[in-house]
């Protein structure tokens, strides 16, 4: 009879998240994992078959939990559109509970390691950040409806912009950078007087 798995795959893919989150792909080992997912690494292959297959998973899992749950809450829920995105930003300079320090986005971080570039934790990022982009989008097009924004605006370029301002946003708060707010509030500003 085969033994019972101590825990089950979406606990062990939050135990990863975290350390991927917290470290950088990069700088994560086998040893490092067997550590936190208190898993040796046989276990963790059989599971997985790869790192970069626990990395996809990783990714899917908190594109789904994580930026799932952000867009639901800050921008579909909103009955403000140029306020629920403004907040979504917003919200990203305030630290996870019982952290000093701001970790920026799994989808940020694994983006600037060499980890990204296998075609398969590649995929799963487009997927992470065509998710928060066509988010954007939608919410642009419910502003140009309420007549928060010109209807003539763009809407795709307008949430390319944002995205890349999104990820820029992130990287900055994860560094410590300084003026954060300031750059946000401009970023809407200059949205909200195009056209």
């Amino acid at each position: 009879m085969a033994r019972p798995r101590r825990i089950d795959d979406d606990a062990v893919l939050d135990r990863a998240i975290d350390v991927f989150w917290r470290d950088g792909v990069d700088a994560v080992s086998v040893r490092d994992l067997e550590t936190a997912l208190d898993l040796r690494a046989p276990s963790i292959y059989r599971r997985f078959h790869s790192k970069e297959e626990l990395v996809v998973r990783c990714i899917d899992r908190y594109v789904d939990t994580e930026v799932g749950g952000r867009v639901r809450y800050f921008l579909d829920a909103s009955d403000d559109p140029m306020g629920g995105l403004q907040a979504f930003f917003t919200s990203v300079l305030r630290p996870h509970p019982g952290e000093q320090h701001l970790r920026g986005c799994v989808l940020t971080t694994t983006a600037a390691h060499n980890e990204a570039m296998t075609p398969g934790v590649r995929r799963a990022l487009d997927r992470g950040f065509a998710k928060i982009e066509a988010a954007f989008r939608r919410q642009i097009e419910r502003a140009k409806g309420t007549g928060q924004l010109d209807p003539e605006t763009d809407s795709a370029a307008a949430a390319k912009s944002l995205l890349m301002s999104f990820q820029g946003l992130l990287v900055l708060a994860r560094s410590g950078a300084s003026g954060l707010p300031a750059g946000i509030d401009a970023t809407f500003q200059r949205l909200a007087s195009s056209g």
